[in-house]
């Protein structure tokens, strides 16, 4: 298409674009150096991980530029991509090439954070809470762990939860009062033999863990809500609405959500600290489900799976897909386990119940 320019513009045009390959490289690969980088460090860099599948994609359409141009400059995309090409996988499985474990029963868990049913002061939509249970009964699994679980008196009460799913469940709740509860809860087709939380200091999150007997053996699910970014939803008309960018706000609004941003991932670096020591001490094999609001291009997701297995590399297949807003970007609800266990089956069912979309998996314990 540009041999219909003149070669000067040609020319300039490849010259600018040449400046934006060399710097999208530059932030695909600081984006790789984010997964080594304590938050509490640098966290800036917790940011371009976050947008890795964002720089990755232009890379990407500047490489198949250069390729159609037929120019050497796309072996410098093609490097920067390569360099990091153990990281794609995190955001997406081929459907080959993978040999799944054949079980005699599989364990079926499911994670899914709730986006509390929809029932706050401020949602325009009907409540969910119906919805959310008739996919669970459907679904019919063994642990179902569901994060921002919300009651109240007047239009869903934990009696309610009790009755919607006949299990033994584990409630723990961030936020009490007389009239609601905020929180968490660990639904078990199993008996809990014994429940507990860790507390995550200044924050409106936690993590629960229930130990559970399955058939001869115990196992610790915990249920995890990493610190979520609390963008306000100013914050996102200025992301996501133009008319919202007037110049005179842009640097006020610029700094509130670095700022947030950088909180959380340094909050966020702290809770999983809390909650892998805590780990490591397990006396059984270990199953943690949850929204970690990380992408798996992070420091905290790299903590996390240094002693455990993620369910969507091991069985996953296409996207990884399990938050439908803007922002953050694709795949931040994990189940994790330990190797005592493989992944028989992963899938996302796109329910439109909440802001994510549930995560199920099958596990399958190895001899």
């Amino acid at each position: 298409m540009l041999n219909f320019y003149p070669l000067a513009l040609r020319k300039f045009i490849d010259k600018i674009l040449w400046f934006f390959t060399l710097l999208a490289g530059f932030l695909l690969l600081l984006s790789y150096l984010s997964v080594y980088v304590e938050p509490t460090l640098f966290w800036y860099l917790g940011f371009l991980g976050l947008m890795y599948p964002f720089i990755l994609l232009l890379n990407v359409v500047l490489l198949v530029y250069w390729i159609a141009r037929w120019k050497w400059c796309f072996l410098c995309p093609a490097l920067f991509i390569l360099i990091g090409v153990s990281h794609f996988a995190s955001f997406f499985q081929f459907p080959f090439g993978k040999t799944l474990l054949k079980a005699d029963s599989d364990l079926k868990v499911i994670s899914y954070n709730v986006n509390l049913f929809h029932l706050y002061s401020w949602s325009k939509q009907p409540p969910t809470y119906n919805a959310v249970y008739e996919f669970l009964q459907s679904e019919n699994p063994d642990i179902a762990c569901l994060q921002e679980f919300y009651v109240d008196n007047k239009q869903f009460t934990e009696v309610d939860a009790r009755q919607k799913l006949d299990y033994n469940a584990h409630f723990g709740y961030i936020v009490k009062k007389p009239k609601s509860g905020y929180g968490m809860v660990t639904y078990s087709r199993h008996p809990i033999v014994d429940t507990g939380e860790l507390r995550f200091e200044n924050s409106a999150n936690a993590c629960i863990f229930t130990d559970i007997q399955v058939g001869n053996d115990t196992l610790r699910v915990y249920n995890i809500h990493l610190q979520s970014f609390r963008l306000k939803e100013r914050n996102l008309n200025f992301l996501l609405n133009q008319d919202y960018r007037k110049e005179s706000q842009a640097m006020d609004e610029i700094k509130d959500i670095s700022f947030r941003f950088r909180d959380a991932v340094q909050k966020r670096a702290h809770q999983v600290d809390k909650v892998t020591n805590h780990m490591l001490s397990s006396p059984y094999p270990v199953l943690v489900c949850g929204d970690f609001n990380e992408s798996p291009i992070s420091y905290n997701y790299r903590r996390m799976t240094k002693s455990l297995n993620d369910a969507f590399v091991d069985a996953g297949v296409g996207v990884g897909h399990t938050y439908k807003g803007f922002f953050p970007s694709f795949r931040i609800d994990y189940i994790l386990y330990s190797s005592a266990f493989a992944a028989t089956g992963y899938s996302s069912p796109k329910i439109y119940h909440s802001d994510h979309f549930p995560v199920v998996v099958t596990l399958g314990k190895k001899r």
